[in-house]
């Protein structure tokens, strides 16, 4: 026999209802993940503008005549974020004989003034900033390298290699 009210069966209702169940269930892992994505973005978006910024600052700093310091250096932002500064000579030969002539200079050195050890000074700095924050129990990081020249004691150098020191090989700087 067959029901004249013209409705459903119960298996066509549960049949609607799992099926709806299984898309709502797709679409929203969806949603958290766009949403999870986005807050990801947002957060390497800033963390990219901070490093820009404190490179920028670095630079302004360098053109002033401000040198910076060897070794590593931390610090806090105010937006979760800890910023790494992490500055190196680079080893080229004109620093290893500068500094080969300042150690010659300081054992041979008498009870007067000797040279300063200005010109012993690295030249070319490698500087590595990472900016860096936890995110999901995972830290991430941006990082920024530049290179940089200290101008006052590669001219202190240069001074010194007019006034008659020699650079590699016997050469002048």
């Amino acid at each position: 026999m067959r029901n004249s009210s013209g409705g459903f069966t119960l298996f066509e209702v549960l049949g609607a209802v799992a099926i709806l169940a299984i898309l709502y269930t797709t679409l929203s892992t969806v949603a958290i993940r766009g949403l999870r994505s986005e807050g990801e973005s947002h957060r390497i978006l800033k963390a990219s503008l901070l490093a820009d910024w404190e490179v920028s600052e670095f630079e302004l700093e360098l053109d002033t005549g401000a040198a910076p310091e060897i070794g590593i250096t931390e610090s806090e932002d105010e937006d979760g974020f800890k910023v790494t500064w992490e500055v190196t000579p680079l080893q080229t030969r004109i620093y290893q004989t500068a500094l080969e002539k300042e150690q010659e200079g300081d054992e041979t050195a008498s009870a007067g003034p000797t040279r300063a050890t200005d010109t012993a000074a690295p030249h070319f700095l490698r500087v590595k900033l990472r900016v860096s924050w936890f995110e999901a129990g995972n830290e991430r990081s941006v990082t920024r390298t530049i290179f940089a020249v200290d101008e006052d004691a590669a001219a202190k150098l240069a001074t010194a290699s007019l006034q008659g020191d020699r650079g590699i090989e016997g050469k002048p700087l």
